[in-house]
């Protein structure tokens, strides 16, 4: 036993068994299950409204999610004699979702689809300030200012690099389509949507990729709701879809599985599918590369950055053949 955490392990009631490494966390064996034991710099607030909303979805009855374990003295949160504060929280025997397994990726989009239906509507939520997404429009043109500057700081360098001589060869198909995303989010029902999430205290999960979808031999275990908020939920499904189809070439038929399972489990508004389609436009990878080389040192690009914007380069085609596939499942 790692004697540091001792002062902690003893404000529980359960007897630990085993101890484990895990990403940023330690993997407790228990004689009350496995828990996960991790550091927390996370405000009190922010937990308790977390801890609610885990208790929240456990009582609907079907959620497998990590619920925090409380002290002895009935805290969420315990400290040391330092002041360091900790949590523990149920956890699971599990592996990591496979985005590249149809079985693993249909069920993940069909646990989505019910963890939405769980948070359509949670009443101690309502009373939070909306902070998800209700600075998109903000956002994007913050974006499209900064590819535009990249675009001038690269054009007056007299001698360019290799990703630099790429950045500018696909530059202008990439800004037309961040345009084109910003103008259909200014002629949407973005503004309605989020006052409806607010009204009905809508909440996401707002992190829902592999690392936080567990598959266990009793099904997806739901993890890390440190991002949660009322917000729109269709930017789950957006990251989600988004991640997937990167690592699948765009493949139509995978991001057709996923629709049609997340679709026919969890009602979608006409204009939450738009907004899907818009989110799915604007070329989030290409700026996320481009800002990384923005940011980074300039005199020496490495192979990793450059086979980044290689990768988009040649997944253009399929993405473009998917924007088109949805357009028309999404019947936009």
């Amino acid at each position: 036993m790692d004697d540091r955490y001792e002062e902690i392990f003893r404000q529980y009631n359960f007897k630990i068994e085993n101890i484990y490494r895990a990403r940023g966390a330690l993997l407790l064996e228990t004689d009350k299950g496995v828990k996960l034991f991790r550091s927390i710099q996370s405000s009190k607030q922010r937990i308790e409204f977390e801890h609610e909303l885990l208790v929240f979805l456990t009582e609907q009855g079907n959620m497998n999610v990590d619920q925090y374990c409380l002290n002895k003295e009935n805290e969420i949160i315990s400290e040391d004699s330092q002041g360091e504060k900790y949590i523990i929280k149920n956890w699971c025997i599990g592996e990591e979702s496979n985005l590249k397994e149809l079985v693993q990726v249909k069920n993940a989009a069909r646990n989505l689809a019910s963890l939405h239906e769980h948070l359509k509507s949670v009443p101690f939520a309502k009373d939070r300030p909306f902070a998800q997404t209700k600075m998109l429009p903000v956002l994007f043109e913050k974006h499209n200012r900064e590819l535009k500057r990249v675009r001038t700081y690269i054009i007056d360098k007299k001698q360019k690099n290799e990703f630099e001589v790429r950045f500018l060869s696909v530059y202008e198909r990439f800004y037309k389509q961040a345009m084109e995303a910003t103008d259909l989010l200014a002629g949407s029902s973005f503004e309605e949507l989020m006052k409806s999430s607010v009204n009905s205290g809508t909440v996401t999960h707002g992190s829902y990729t592999y690392h936080n979808i567990i598959v266990t031999s009793e099904g997806i275990f739901t993890t890390n709701f440190d991002k949660a908020d009322i917000g729109i939920q269709i930017f789950d499904l957006y990251y989600f879809l988004r991640k997937v189809m990167e690592k699948n070439n765009w493949d139509i038929m995978l991001s057709n599985v996923i629709l049609k399972e997340y679709f026919s489990n969890h009602e979608v508004s006409q204009e939450e599918q738009e907004l899907l389609y818009i989110l799915m436009l604007y070329p989030e990878k290409f700026w996320k590369v481009t800002n990384y080389y923005f940011n980074g040192k300039k005199s020496w690009i490495s192979g990793r950055t450059i086979q980044k914007l290689s990768c988009i380069q040649q997944q253009e085609e399929m993405k473009n053949l998917f924007l088109q596939n949805l357009r028309r499942y999404c019947i936009i």
